[in-house]
């Protein structure tokens, strides 16, 4: 190991002090932040709303956010599956263009993700045809590229250097290993594995009888890619690699533990519970869900990972039991914790614009049924609009 040892830094634009662990392996830096959170203080202004039902005519429904991705122009796509479709939104949220739609070049039949690359190349998954549809950054006509291995989402990435997707590991059983893939031209990268621990459960009420689940609070792959960054965490613990093209650079971690689980949270996580629809239609409240598939001993600490524009990481996590109210925590390009943004800041789904100008995208629930698409503008303390 070269260079281990402990130092003290601040977390910038805080004047807290945090220890920091740093040491050296192989090439690889780690770094392990003590202590505990350092207020970060940004706000979020809403620039721009956007309504898919009333913006695009789409039926109101839980947009998901791998239907949703942004270029460093501003616009903010929108995969409409049902209607096999990108709706494009420009700066103003006014509806500009669409893409794949029925009888145009790369028509989508069964698409089920999104990405947009930074230098502006569109990519839609499509079951179908057990590919991607790619439109090109400089205009070309779009073009069918098959995915090999076979993809098993529900994050697709896209840049330009390769493709990004969760995968199942060769020969394993159905839902046993996941693994994230990074999908260059001359070769596939293992960015991460993850073993699941799926049981069987019955749910005599639909007719289904011994089917494989997932237990409550399994962890899975969390990632996130900006341009040439990779962060990926794969288990319960704050743990988060950092790769650039497909190489390990570093390793990011916090001394915060993963929460105890209990069968509250887990009715918690279940909400109001789940509509099966086949082989017949039935209503399983969260009682039988947690019931059933059962839960782990520990809770995630991640849920949520973004790489912005400048390179900064944004770790999303908590939202159950002590912890309340998810909390962001964002660290710079250089690795360094600048501190965790105040309590109900918007989780990112994308970031619109380049490195100096962007905004982030979030997705609302809305109260009249169906999510909203909302585009904040970052302020600093230094009273100057952030990135504006």
């Amino acid at each position: 190991m070269i260079g281990a040892g402990l130092t003290v830094g601040s977390a910038c634009g805080s004047g807290d002090e945090a220890l920091t662990d740093r040491s050296v392996t192989d090439g690889v830096e780690h770094i392990l932040f003590r202590g505990s959170d350092v207020p970060l203080g940004w706000k979020f202004d809403t620039d721009l709303e956007i309504t898919p039902a009333s913006s695009a005519g789409i039926a109101p429904h839980a947009v998901q956010p791998w239907e949703v991705g942004a270029d460093r122009d501003g616009r903010v796509y929108l995969l409409d599956p049902p209607a096999g479709k990108i709706i494009v939104f420009g700066r103003s949220g006014r509806v500009v263009g669409d893409m794949g739609r029925s009888g145009a070049p790369g028509e989508l039949i069964d698409p089920v993700a999104l990405a947009i690359s930074d230098e502006g190349a569109v990519a839609a998954y499509d079951d179908e045809v057990r590919g991607i549809v790619l439109w090109g950054a400089s205009g070309e006509k779009p073009r069918v590229e098959p995915l090999e291995p076979v993809f098993w989402g529900p994050d697709l990435g896209l840049a330009s250097w390769g493709v990004l997707f969760p995968t199942l590991s060769p020969g394993a059983a159905r839902g046993e290993t996941v693994q994230l893939v990074a999908v260059a031209a001359t070769r596939t990268g293992i960015l991460a594995e993850l073993a699941r621990s799926t049981v069987t459960a019955s749910f005599p009420e639909c007719g289904l009888v011994d089917v494989p689940v997932e237990p409550i609070f399994e962890p899975r792959i969390v990632w996130g890619l900006g341009k040439d960054v990779v962060a990926v965490t794969a288990g319960p613990r704050y743990e988060i690699a950092i790769f650039r093209r497909g190489v390990l650079e570093r390793t990011i971690a916090r001394d915060i533990a993963p929460l105890p689980a209990s069968r509250e949270l887990a009715l918690s996580e279940a909400g109001d519970g789940v509509t099966l629809g086949a082989p017949v239609a039935c209503r399983v409240s969260p009682e039988a869900l947690v019931d059933r598939r059962g839960f782990e001993a520990t809770i995630p600490v991640i849920s949520g990972l973004a790489v912005a524009p400048d390179g900064t990481i944004w770790t999303t996590r908590g939202g159950l039991g002590d912890e309340g109210a998810s909390r962001i925590d964002v660290f710079a390009a250089s690795g360094e914790y600048l501190g965790t943004l105040p309590p109900g800041s918007p989780s990112p789904v994308a970031f619109a614009g380049g490195a100096t100008d962007y905004r982030v995208v979030s997705i609302r629930s809305e109260e009249a049924g169906g999510d909203a698409i909302v585009i904040h503008r970052i302020v600093r303390p230094s009273a100057r609009p952030a990135n504006q």
